[in-house]
């Protein structure tokens, strides 16, 4: 077994991927905000990462998120975008990828010091 093969951190390295991947679609809904008929993209994870969380880390990792495209048009060329729905948004994925970063460097944190043959 690898060091990052517990569940603990392979929650925390899937949801960086996969709040990564959602903050890639956000910026590119904010680029086309402007585009006439552009419908904007979501993607949802977290219910899906917390129920494979209750069957191990196979499960964790098949976790791929769910796409989906918001077809009701805020604006009259047709497009989906709200720039008050997407920073909202972007501000609740930024703090989920936070928060995971935080945890991944105490993880490696706590493998430097038992390397160093220190206690925790």
């Amino acid at each position: 077994m690898g060091l990052f093969n517990t569940l603990s951190s392979q929650s925390v390295i899937k949801t960086l991927n996969l709040s990564a991947k959602s903050e890639a679609m956000i910026a590119n809904n904010l680029a086309n905000y402007d585009t006439p008929g552009y419908k904007s993209e979501s993607l949802s994870f977290q219910k899906q990462l917390n129920q494979a969380l209750a069957q191990g880390t196979q499960a964790v990792e098949r976790v791929k998120g769910r796409v989906s495209v918001n077809t009701l048009s805020v604006q009259p060329d047709l497009n989906s975008v709200s720039l008050t729905h997407e920073t909202t948004d972007l501000a609740k994925i930024q703090l989920l990828y936070q928060t995971a970063v935080q945890a991944f460097n105490y993880k490696t944190t706590e493998i430097k010091i038992v390397s160093e043959g220190r206690a925790l």
